[in-house]
């Protein structure tokens, strides 16, 4: 795809109105100081496209998702994982730890019993957040 050919860093795609979600990308926008990863919402007209590109359906927002440049992505519990891996050895260290012991199976089970409960959790907000003026260079649109 012609966006596939633009997509130069990691790309987190998250559900723009989850707060969870929201609190996870503040977290990230904080520790990444080698600003590695793009932000996107999952309903954004970018997400939407990526979603499609990769061969999921454009309203897909069950899971987090984290693709890299080549379009090769990673979702449910394989997402955050990855993306803590990237942050520094010792984040690493947990990171593989956690996919090596902890099954697939299993992981993702957790995963999606948070994903369902996450407006639960902290609530949701009434618009998409698509942006944020401190970390403009951070997300796409």
């Amino acid at each position: 795809s012609e966006l596939g050919a633009m997509i130069e860093s990691p790309i987190i795609l998250y559900d723009g109105v989850c707060n969870f979600c929201n609190a996870w990308v503040d977290i990230l926008l904080r520790v990444d100081v080698q600003k590695r990863f793009k932000f996107a919402p999952l309903q954004s007209d970018i997400g939407r496209k990526l979603l499609v590109d990769i061969g999921k359906d454009a309203d897909d927002i069950s899971s987090v998702l984290l693709i890299e440049p080549n379009l090769d992505y990673y979702e449910k519990s394989a997402a955050p994982l990855r993306v803590v891996e990237e942050l520094g050895p010792f984040a690493g260290v947990l990171s593989r730890t956690a996919l090596t012991i902890v099954p697939k199976e299993i992981r993702d089970s957790i995963y999606d019993t948070v994903a369902e409960n996450r407006y639960n959790l902290m609530g949701k907000r009434d618009t998409c957040r698509c942006g944020d003026p401190r970390y403009s260079d951070r997300f796409l649109s």
